[in-house]
């Protein structure tokens, strides 16, 4: 069975009080001075009733728009601090694969190949060095 809509108006936190501004009187500025305040009370206690169901980048823009003071946390949440992390392994030095001769530069053959033996694959040296090696791309390292 269909809902009734209620005749009487609901109350919600959230409404506003209806104030027309008129020029002047210092009673109107006291009065929106009042809303004012009662509205930033409002928001921010929804921010705070709600900040934990903000996604991160949201909890930063509502920091930011708040203040810099603005705590990370609402109150009376403890923040957990973060296991430290491990030390990451140190790179063993790889042995060098290949190496061009006229220069002295080496490479691991792991990665891509240095713009110098890129440049050397074009090179007469290059195609003269392949007619001896056909099955190697690159001299190899003599270690």
């Amino acid at each position: 069975m269909p809902r009734k809509p209620s005749n009487t108006p609901s109350a919600s936190p959230l409404d506003v009080p209806a104030i027309a501004p008129r020029s002047g009187t210092a009673t109107d500025k006291a009065l929106l001075s009042a809303a004012t305040k009662e509205a930033y009370k409002r928001v921010n206690l929804l921010l705070t009733a709600y900040f934990e169901d903000f996604s991160p980048a949201q909890q930063r823009r509502i920091r930011e728009a708040i203040g810099a003071n603005a705590r990370a946390k609402p109150p009376g949440q403890a923040k957990v601090p973060k296991a430290p992390k491990a030390p990451k392994a140190q790179k063993e030095a790889l042995t060098p694969r290949f190496w061009l001769p006229f220069s002295g530069e080496t490479w691991s053959g792991r990665g891509r190949p240095p713009a110098a033996f890129l440049a050397w694959e074009g090179t007469v040296a290059h195609t003269e060095w392949k007619k001896h090696h056909p099955g190697e791309r690159f001299p190899t390292y003599p270690a």
